[in-house]
């Protein structure tokens, strides 16, 4: 396998320097110390289906996974959805309607596609673009009853995929031409609209959008050159487009809002030492921004709707991640996940006293 660390797949400049003692104890912990099979290093996509938090996680082997648990309880069910050799990059995961979907690059930078009904087992597998058209982390959500994709094409291209229903065929889009995203494209579905932010020339950070049913995308600034050095995060907040990203100088994140119909975005500096490429989730009447930080833990920075008044708490403890962590809410309760310095699947969610619980969600030898 070639190893592909976090660094490289989210296109962070820094954050190997901040995770090296990490890294360093996962191939240190698993069996057999340096000639041992390789452990994931890839960033997990988490969502809600059916009511329960489910992860997606490319293997070490390059094989992709999958996980569940039952709302409430810390019982948690793994799946193998593609085997080793099949996945080359973080999965993105969503749900559609009563189905799970899971994007991810597939063999000869393919963009492949997987889906199973909720609660029902065996996995089907698209081809959504063959060789030589994926070159990134896809993003995969649900719009109405079909499903989009962006990701980051040929030459330092925008793409976009669509399709009116899962297992149906997909059509094709091109956002931006080449020469114009350098990292994971961050994608939210708006009303009657998508929107897409990545990172643009010069470490810019560029936003799009497009009506449905409009091959038409409509390019905004949103910061310009030297502002940002990582993967955007985005989601749709109350009439409100949000988006955080690492800032330009690589050691914390900047946050911008715009109302929606408005080109005016505009930016909050959060107070953690953030090194990597942030989540995002909100909640009613606020938002969630998940990132490591300098030592290579993990921290959340939330901040109520219209304050700026951003809160930072320290999720992981002495729990050291490996890698850029995920985020969704699930009836109201924050849920995170990462990979520890110790190779493996972790899990964690807030409880009502603000105090953070753990779960072991899979250990490293399996992944």
């Amino acid at each position: 396998m070639k190893l592909r660390s976090a660094v490289v797949r989210s296109g962070i400049k820094i954050l190997a320097i901040a995770s090296a003692v990490a890294v360093t104890a996962v191939v240190a912990l698993v069996p057999g110390g340096g000639t041992a099979r390789a452990v994931s290093l890839a960033t997990p996509a988490i969502t809600v289906a059916d009511g329960n938090s489910v992860i997606a996680e490319q293997t070490g082997g390059n094989g992709l996974r999958f996980y569940w648990n039952e709302h409430g309880t810390s019982t948690w069910h793994g799946e193998q959805v593609a085997a080793d050799g099949t996945t080359f990059s973080d999965a993105s995961i969503a749900q559609v309607g009563t189905f799970v979907v899971i994007a991810a690059q597939g063999a000869d930078n393919s963009l492949d596609f997987y889906w199973q009904p909720n609660g029902g087992s065996g996995w089907h597998m698209q081809t959504v673009a063959g060789s030589g058209t994926s070159w990134f982390v896809p993003s995969v959500m649900q719009d109405g009853a079909g499903v989009v994709i962006a990701e980051q094409g040929a030459g330092n291209s925008l793409d976009f995929f669509w399709t009116a229903r899962v297992g149906s065929s997909w059509h094709p889009e091109t956002v931006a031409g080449p020469g114009t995203t350098f990292s994971v494209p961050a994608l939210t579905v708006n009303g009657n609209s998508v929107n897409i932010a990545a990172e643009g020339p010069s470490n810019s950070l560029d936003f799009y959008w497009a009506v449905n049913g409009s091959s038409t995308w409509t390019p905004e600034v949103v910061a310009g050159a030297g502002t940002t050095t990582s993967a955007p995060a985005i989601a749709v907040n109350q009439g409100s487009v949000n988006i955080a990203a690492l800032t330009g100088n690589g050691l914390g994140t900047e946050f911008y809002w715009a109302v929606n119909g408005s080109t005016t975005w505009h930016p909050e500096v959060l107070p953690g030492f953030d090194t990597g490429a942030p989540a995002i989730a909100t909640y009613p009447g606020g938002v969630h921004v998940v990132n490591t930080t300098l030592f290579a833990s993990v921290g959340d920075e939330t901040a109520a709707n219209g304050t700026g008044n951003w809160q930072w708490t320290q999720v992981s403890g002495l729990e050291h991640t490996a890698t850029f962590a995920a985020v969704t809410t699930n009836d109201g309760t924050e849920n995170i996940t990462f990979v520890g310095g110790d190779g493996n699947l972790y899990f964690y969610w807030q409880a009502d006293d603000g105090f953070w619980v753990r779960e072991l969600v899979d250990t490293a030898a399996n992944l």
